[in-house]
């Protein structure tokens, strides 16, 4: 084992997926401290562990090349080297999008609870399928053919550029120039855009749920007010929100609101006659109650702009082509805290 500060070459097969449900060992196995020590969650391994805490980086397994996490709230683990949690397009993933400059966050890609990770697993994978114009079409309405270009967390991911969206940098500039606080810019998880036609903004959840402010003060250094969300993320040109039942409302799920509005905005950009569309892409089992709350804030003439899509959707309604067995078995295999991430041994719930 290591403690993490040395760099380690661990021998994987390259077709190999990350750990999943017959893998790892969902009933952790504590050792008594001090300190407090864990064995290895892939079955059968014997390596007792020392997991992240407190600054502390935590041991990594020598045979595995995991960290063993563990606390009141549950076990998880992550790996030490992030191709090991990607299935495609590994060494893109550690070389251009972990410390991209123009990314808020890529350290957390090799965790096991990591939605960035299961995003660009499942949504690269589609791409490389020439796959996304189905999505969109889900999402939209329409029946066109034509692949969408991809952006994922503000950077094109079509060309592989990795270079940030300029619709996205613009509607950064006028949004969110002189924010209150010092805070994160809106970073939409992926972005389906075709000149002409449409540009979807979709927002990803894998374990977390739709966060939302209520009435009230700032909750930290970080967040806004719910009358600041709503006197900020707005312009006179937008049509798609109401505004008033929002100030009403009872709670505002602000991922979701600013995801409306920029998405809005860029598209009126581009195109003033061009629809824009929001789609909260979550597991089956999860966040159905807010997208109803949510939806009830769209104005009538564009409640069809904002949908909810599952992952389980994903796997059930896009076929057994082979180009996607890959991804189907690491959805099938999914793990979120050492146990199934998905219902996917029936039709989902959508």
């Amino acid at each position: 084992m290591t403690d993490g500060t040395d760099v380690i070459t661990y021998m994987t097969e390259v077709n190999s997926l990350p750990f999943g449900t017959l893998d790892l060992d969902p009933q952790p196995h504590v050792v008594a401290g001090p300190p407090r020590r864990v064995r290895c969650y892939v079955r059968c391994c014997t390596e007792i562990l020392r997991p992240p805490g407190g600054g502390y980086k935590g041991e990594v397994c020598s045979v595995h090349g995991i960290r063993c996490h563990y606390s009141t709230s549950g076990a998880t683990y992550s790996y030490a080297d992030v191709r090991r949690n990607i299935i495609v397009a590994a060494d893109l993933v550690a070389d251009r999008i972990v410390g991209n400059p123009h990314r808020f966050e890529s350290d957390r890609l090799g965790h096991e609870k990591s939605e960035d990770a299961l995003t660009w697993n499942v949504v690269r994978t589609l791409q490389e399928c020439g796959l996304l114009h189905i999505v969109a079409g889900w999402i939209t309405g329409l029946e066109i053919q034509q692949e969408p270009r991809l952006y994922l967390w503000g950077l094109s991911i079509s060309d592989d550029a990795f270079q940030p969206w300029d619709l996205l940098l613009a509607a950064r500039e006028r949004l969110e120039s002189n924010l209150p606080v010092q805070r994160p810019p809106t970073e939409p998880d992926i972005g389906l855009y075709l000149p002409g036609y449409y540009l979807i903004l979709i927002e990803a959840k894998f374990t977390s749920s739709n966060p939302f402010y209520v009435d009230g003060p700032r909750r930290d250094e970080q967040s806004l007010t719910k009358n600041e969300l709503l006197d900020i993320y707005q312009d006179p040109a937008l049509h798609m929100l109401n505004v008033e039942n929002a100030r009403r409302a009872e709670r505002v799920h602000y991922q979701l609101w600013r995801n409306v509005v920029f998405a809005e905005w860029m598209g009126q950009a581009a195109n003033p006659l061009m629809f824009a569309y929001v789609a909260n892409l979550t597991r089956a089992r999860q966040d159905r109650e807010s997208c109803l709350e949510f939806q009830r804030l769209m104005k009538s003439g564009s409640a069809g702009r904002f949908t909810r899509l599952t992952w389980e959707q994903l796997y059930v309604c896009l076929g057994e082509s082979p180009a996607l067995s890959r991804v189907h078995r690491y959805l099938e295999t999914k793990t979120a805290g050492l146990v199934p991430g998905f219902e996917l041994s029936a039709k989902p719930t959508v």
